[in-house]
């Protein structure tokens, strides 16, 4: 329960103005008020239900019988002795009363707390629905674009492998010492450029199917982070990994699930950029999501953080803002298909972590990836 509908709620400016005051003012009232006016008394008792009603609308079943309990305390001293007037009313109709407040602040906050877990497991399986439909739309956007990508890295392939033959006939024509040497090996890197680039256009338009086996998820983060502790080495970044809660296991392709966290690990030192520091942080968890029940990989890096219009987007093909301006835009892409391909999904997110040792020229930093496996 949040602070807002806390105990500590009841002592809200709002709450002593709606609930405390009237209490009070009633309870000093039925103590000014002489035995003589009957009737008074009576309507006094009544409006003792407005506070205790307000109070468990406002912070349910906890709120209502505080506030009821503290109430009939009040109260008593005024209906069953002589302390300034007593309440002339019989002894069993002030009984029932004080029982009847109980029952009221109860019975409201029971119902009040039902009426909130019922909105909240609304919020929940409409933003779960929201997840659902958007993760439908980004799998059909990118099988749309990976048929469209396979045809490119088609029609790519056959004139390299053209160009390559070529070349090699043609590298033994041209003189080691000869003028035009540079040009030609400048030639033949841009060749295999190219040939990387149709390999990744492959990699992401036609994955292969996964070879699921029970892996270790742990050992598969720290085999992430020995493939890639050379380059945060450089970039002075540091790579953490969080203990896991017990041993956690997924049934998934090592080699694929090695890709993912490797395209995101690079593309968050990417983010980071060279000789700023900060750090990527690894960590692993359970997690349910619409009745689901999921392993989860996080990695958190101190990165700027990205603007809410570019979160979905990320994931589509060909959107990068590499700072070298050589990334082709497909790390996170491939990424997202084979985790969609093992019955996953990834969500990105700001942390937006404050402090000053967080934030370069007043930007907030902080991105956490997180991969969602289904678990077994």
């Amino acid at each position: 329960m949040s602070d807002a509908r806390g105990l500590r709620g009841l002592f809200s400016p709002q709450m002593l103005l709606l609930v405390w005051l009237p209490a009070a003012l009633i309870t000093l009232l039925h103590f000014a008020t002489g035995p003589e006016l009957r009737w008074l008394h009576d309507v006094l008792r009544r409006l003792y239900y407005l506070p205790i009603l307000l109070a468990a609308f406002a912070l349910g079943l906890r709120g209502g019988l505080l506030v009821a309990v503290v109430v009939a305390a009040a109260y008593s001293p005024h209906a069953f002795t002589h302390l300034a007037h007593q309440d002339p009313a019989h002894t069993l109709e002030k009984v029932l009363e004080l029982l009847l407040y109980l029952v009221v602040g109860g019975v409201a906050g029971i119902l009040v707390d039902r009426e909130h877990r019922r909105a909240e497991e609304l919020r929940e399986a409409l933003a779960e629905q929201r997840r659902t439909a958007d993760q439908l739309v980004r799998a059909g956007r990118l099988a749309a674009l990976g048929e469209m990508v396979a045809g490119i890295a088609h029609e790519l392939k056959n004139p390299l492998h053209a160009l390559r033959g070529t070349a090699e006939v043609v590298d033994g024509a041209v003189a080691p010492d000869a003028p035009q040497r540079r040009l030609w090996e400048l030639h033949r890197q841009e060749i295999d450029r190219l040939e990387q680039v149709a390999g990744r256009f492959l990699s992401f338009a036609r994955p292969a199917p996964p070879e699921r086996r029970e892996l270790d998820l742990e050992q598969v983060v720290r085999k992430t982070c020995s493939l890639v502790e050379a380059q945060a080495r450089k970039q002075g970044v540091s790579l953490r990994v969080e203990p896991a809660p017990g041993r956690l296991t997924g049934l998934a392709d090592e080699q694929q699930l090695v890709q993912v966290l490797l395209n995101i690990t690079l593309n968050a030192l990417n983010a980071i950029g060279e000789g700023e520091g900060g750090g990527v942080r690894f960590a692993l968890g359970r997690e349910e999501r619409g009745g689901r029940r999921f392993v989860t990989l996080s990695a958190e890096n101190d990165g700027p953080s990205i603007d809410e219009a570019d979160l979905e987007r990320i994931f589509d093909p060909f959107f990068t803002k590499d700072r070298r301006g050589d990334g082709a835009g497909l790390g996170l892409s491939i990424a997202a298909r084979i985790v969609e391909a093992h019955g996953g999904f990834i969500e990105a997110r700001n942390t937006h972590t404050s402090g000053p040792e967080r934030r370069v020229e007043g930007q907030d930093r902080g991105v956490a990836f997180t991969v969602f496996l289904p678990a077994g």
